[in-house]
């Protein structure tokens, strides 16, 4: 590994000496800013940035630029070897060669020590983008999780929001732990999305009622949520299904109850919607599934969305896909607002690794996250949206990340 200590007066020029001389890749070990006294820079203050590559084993402490050789002619450039001692005025100790090469070298057995975690193995953020970008916090863990955070989808300023809240919340010793700052970032996430009051994956209602675009999975997830409640928590179900448009789309809802031993329905017309419901009243439960519409193509389901704006009885999931790009998904949104849902709930997790839309789209709308799921099992793969670890989903991590 090859670590340099570079001066420079502005930042922006620190890291263009270290990406000169280290090369795009290199990696940020720490950053000082030297105070405006006698020293290196003589009145100016000026910035001191430790920077490291793993393409060489050897270390070269001091990297001055040209322009700041011409502006300090008459002070001498440290030229200490690492092994000599220390200065004998007080910043010459704290900023000496050899305290600076030991402190780097410190810092660079800790990050290697940390990336044997599977949780902390994460690239870290680019000079560029901490140059450019103006970030309101520092440090390997924070901009790792914030670049992970991007790189799973999540939008900019969204990623910002959350890591600053979360680190606001910590105590300076806290930051410097991954474990602490993900607990810390799940909740600062849980304050700004809504989850249903039931932690047990139960309807808040009686009446459930699933709209959304085509080929998402509205009619297996409609299945898996009749299982969990008819087989799991023996409750009264009976499925009821106004899709007369898909091709063998009442023959699958209607195998479907046949094998869960629960009653079916076809309602031909939105008109008889609110005669079946009453019919079924003694069920403590009714599941309705709609036809699948494209997002342009919303004028055919146009009766059933003012049934579903007036009906306060009816809970309302707009079912999508989190595969869906992060444009086309709230363009659907967008679309599908005619029907007043008032519940989200992610289908095809496993069929991405860009989960992220969905933090987006759940802080945007303000909806509810129902549930979600990750295959195509009845009834395993559907599974209330999670609390404690939201940031699972997120980050696609396993339990870990949240432990010491």
């Amino acid at each position: 590994m090859k670590i340099k200590t570079f001066y420079a007066k502005t930042m922006a020029e620190a890291l263009q000496q270290i990406k000169a001389s280290l090369g795009p890749d290199a990696l940020l070990l720490s950053t000082k800013e030297i105070a405006r006294r006698s020293g290196v820079w003589g009145k100016s203050s000026g910035f001191e940035v430790v920077a490291a590559t793993d393409n060489a084993d050897e270390i070269d402490v001091f990297y001055p630029s040209e322009k700041a050789d011409l502006e300090n002619a008459r002070v001498d450039p440290p030229q200490q070897d690492v092994t000599q001692s220390s200065q004998k005025d007080s910043y010459s100790e704290i900023y000496s060669p050899s305290t600076l090469a030991k402190n780097a070298l410190v810092a660079s057995r800790r990050r290697t020590k940390a990336k044997r975690n599977d949780f902390d193995a994460t690239p870290e953020i680019s000079l560029e983008i901490v140059a450019e970008k103006g970030f309101p916090f520092k440090g390997r863990i924070s901009l790792g999780l914030y670049q992970d955070l991007i790189q799973s989808g999540v939008d900019e300023p969204l990623a910002r929001t959350l890591i600053t809240s979360a680190l606001d919340s910590l105590s300076s010793g806290q930051r410097r732990s991954r474990a602490a700052l993900m607990r810390s970032l799940c909740q600062a996430t849980l304050d700004r999305i809504s989850l249903p009051s039931n932690e047990n994956g139960m309807p808040g209602k009686r009446v459930v009622a699933f709209v959304g675009p085509t080929g998402v999975g509205k009619t297996t997830s409609l299945a898996k949520l009749a299982a969990h409640l008819a087989l799991q928590k023996k409750m009264k179900v009976i499925l009821m299904t106004l899709d007369g448009c898909r091709i063998g789309a009442v023959e699958q809802l209607r195998c479907y109850a046949g094998l869960m031993g629960i009653p079916f329905r076809f309602v031909d017309d939105v008109s008889d919607l609110p005669q079946a419901i009453e019919e079924n009243n003694q069920r403590d439960c009714i599941l309705i599934d709609t036809a699948g519409r494209g997002p342009r193509d919303l004028a055919g389901m146009q009766p059933l969305a003012d049934y579903l704006k007036r009906s306060e009885q009816i809970e309302k999931h707009l079912v999508l896909s989190a595969s869906t790009k992060p444009s086309d998904l709230r363009n659907i949104v967008d679309q599908f607002e005619i029907c007043r849902p008032d519940h989200l709930l992610f289908t095809k997790l496993d069929e991405t690794s860009s989960p992220g839309p969905i933090l987006n789209e759940l802080v945007r709308t303000g909806k509810c996250f129902s549930y979600y799921t990750d295959g195509q099992r009845v009834p395993d793969d559907l599974r209330a949206a999670p609390r404690e670890h939201f940031m699972d989903i997120v980050l696609r991590r396993n339990n870990n990340a949240f432990k010491e």
